[in-house]
């Protein structure tokens, strides 16, 4: 693992380009800025983001700077959760070597923790663990105190921590103390990261004050299509509060960047996703479709090995754009590759620990700020858990779905036709 002054002299009177401009490349981004390492721009092979700007800093192409890197004036640093070994197989064919004109994020910080400072969410989708687990943890929100004493750990314990998402399964805006824990997260230099449902909004100009670095929306269709996978949410009230999100950002926060995750099913890829599209274009904000799957993974380890699976659970899996038949048979195809979701470190209200972040339970450390971070980790690599979602080839399944797939207008327009 490189080290903060390691890395500070690699950066030395060279460009710095961070490849990858969602979480981890702005986290990558912050971590930098705070050894006093100064970004020249991110880049990213999404056409939705190139041309924009993320903290400030311009978002371009890869191909535009290949060749400064190249005669050794400029690095690159991979940034991204499932898709840095990828990124770093494009730097190779580019004519660059890893350790000199490339460096892959986990060679820096291997993990990106979740705080989930709200352990309940308002919804009840039928994708979602909140919506399709029978067996509910205990509920409550974490305190901006005991927040405190988390992120000092952290820091404490990751020098180079770049980024905390303050969600995993419960929705953020529900505890009263966000726009503090926001603010502490800011002045410790750490980006944090917001995803919200938005059907709840009583701190949300409270929240945006704070200067949250990144704002995530969950969205899945329009109108009553919306309220089909979004079970238990109001599109006039998720509409209304994208609004005044817009506005929010526009007169209080304009650098907050605030992405709209639109999750394709079967039934929201018509007029639809045209909508939601114009829309985005119409607020500024960043339209990221990407296909629906199931969450969380225990309904996926528990549909391959034949158990049963919850009703909710199965309503979804006729929606899947993708079939969970074909999204196993695919990771399993991926299956001899690292696993992604050992970068999640993902840290419950009460300060327990789950094993990993895309399961639902079990938990592996009773209480984070008791327990040094290395002893989780091995806890969770050791884990009979990690141990056999790797055997079943599950460590592959979300990121399987999660790359982004824009719909050209006669595929959404042969979806209207054929429903």
């Amino acid at each position: 693992m490189i080290t903060a002054e390691e890395l500070r002299q690699l950066c030395s009177n060279k460009k710095v380009f961070v490849w990858g401009a969602m979480i981890v490349g702005q986290g990558v981004c912050r971590s930098l800025e705070r050894i006093g390492a100064p970004v020249e721009s991110f880049l990213d092979s999404s056409p939705s983001l190139q041309g924009r700007s993320a903290l400030g800093y311009t978002i371009s192409k890869p191909d535009d700077v290949f060749e400064s890197v190249r005669i050794g004036e400029g690095i690159i640093i991979a940034a991204s959760g499932h898709c840095d070994l990828e990124i770093g197989d494009c730097c190779e064919r580019a004519g660059l070597r890893n350790g000199q004109g490339y460096f892959l994020c986990r060679e820096l910080n291997d993990i990106d923790p979740s705080v989930d400072v709200a352990g309940m969410c308002n919804l009840r989708c039928i994708s979602c663990p909140r919506g399709n687990e029978n067996i509910q943890p205990a509920k409550g929100f974490m305190s901006a105190k005991t927040y405190g004493k988390v992120l000092d750990k952290l820091l404490k314990e990751i020098p180079l921590l770049g980024s905390i998402q303050l969600y995993t399964w419960g929705e953020p805006l529900l505890n009263p103390e966000l726009p503090e824990i926001v603010a502490m997260t800011r002045d410790a230099k750490v980006l944090s990261a917001i995803s919200s449902n938005l059907n709840y909004s009583k701190n949300l100009e409270q929240v945006v004050v704070a200067r949250p670095d990144w704002f995530k929306v969950s969205c899945s269709g329009w109108e009553e299509s919306y309220e089909l996978t979004h079970t238990g949410g109001r599109w006039d009230v998720f509409l209304r509060n994208l609004h005044r999100l817009a506005d929010f950002r526009d007169s209080l926060h304009p650098e907050m960047q605030i992405t709209v995750n639109y999750h394709l099913y079967k039934h929201n890829i018509g007029e639809d996703y045209r909508r939601m599209e114009a829309l985005c274009k119409d607020l500024s904000l960043i339209f990221r479709p990407s296909p629906a799957y199931l969450y969380p993974a225990d309904a996926v380890m528990e549909f391959v090995d034949g158990k049963e699976i919850s009703e909710a659970a199965r309503r979804t899996i006729p929606l899947l754009m993708m079939s969970l038949d074909e999204g196993i048979a695919k990771a399993r195809e991926r299956a001899s590759l690292p696993c992604p979701e050992e970068r999640c470190f993902p840290i419950n209200w009460d300060c327990s620990v789950r094993t990993c972040g895309v399961f639902f339970r079990p938990f592996i450390a009773d209480n984070f700020l008791e327990t040094p971070i290395k002893e989780i980790i091995e806890r969770m690599r050791k884990s009979r858990l990690c141990i056999e979602c790797k055997k079943r080839g599950i460590h592959q399944f979300t990121g399987v779905y999660l790359a982004e797939k824009r719909l050209n207008d006669t595929e959404s327009r042969r979806n209207d036709t054929a429903t």
